[in-house]
């Protein structure tokens, strides 16, 4: 997704937009499911000074993210953790923003993180995930490729129906990117990214059959990325 997305032209423009729309600011405790090497948690704990706590399932990853937080000066509002996005080792209802992007996350149960984003946020707290989405039925065969992938998209009424099992309600939709513009466009830089980001195994990754079907998809409008929101019901 690092290749895909590039932080200042795709990346960034998405948390900005899901920062407005939790209402993001400071002294708010928040839970970033997904974190990868920290740069979301890390510019949302620099730009809003909110505690901001990052798990995910790479350990590599979660060492990286610690190191740039030291670095950044950012380690009083930080914390980095790697664990089980399906199983949270959180206490329940602790959180005053939870978001999570699933697009981040192979080959998670997205019910299940869904409804672990519930039981951890605050009664009338905000929930939020950025999600892959079918906008139109998949050829089979493609949705074969990115499942081995570990991308499972569903349409937006299945993420709206785990949300509502999770007790999260009052949800809204809209689209992480408005103009369709949520992967970067051109191989050949993509290749190039690909290249600085792992070098041989970078362009590999470009270059795999996985990589090219999930291209394709997004850029026929079959495969989005979308933002679903809600409130985390106290009666749930």
């Amino acid at each position: 997704m690092a290749i895909l997305q590039p932080w200042k032209e795709i990346a960034e423009p998405i948390h900005r937009r899901l920062a407005q729309i939790v209402d993001a600011g400071a002294e708010q405790e928040v839970l970033w499911i997904g974190c990868g090497t920290g740069r979301s948690v890390l510019w949302w704990a620099g730009r809003y000074q909110t505690h901001v706590q990052g798990i995910d399932p790479d350990s590599e990853a979660i060492e990286a993210a610690e190191r740039s937080s030291r670095d950044a000066g950012l380690s009083g509002l930080t914390t980095f953790q790697a664990g089980t996005p399906a199983d949270l080792p959180h206490e329940s209802q602790v959180f005053d923003i939870t978001a999570a992007n699933l697009m981040c996350l192979e080959d998670v149960d997205g019910a299940r993180v869904i409804g672990e984003m519930g039981r951890v946020a605050r009664p009338m707290s905000v929930v939020a995930a950025i999600v892959p989405t079918w906008l139109r039925t998949p050829d089979p065969r493609d949705a074969r490729v990115l499942a081995s992938a570990g991308v499972r998209p569903q349409l937006i009424m299945e993420w709206k129906g785990a949300f509502r099992d999770a007790g999260i309600v009052e949800l809204s939709v809209e689209a992480a990117a408005t103009d369709g513009g949520w992967i970067a466009e051109g191989w050949l830089g993509l290749m190039v990214r690909g290249w600085r980001a792992a070098r041989w195994a970078g362009l590999r990754t470009v270059l795999s059959r996985e990589f090219r079907v999930l291209y394709k998809l997004a850029h026929r409008r079959i495969l989005g990325l979308s933002i679903v929101k809600g409130t985390r019901w106290p009666h749930s």
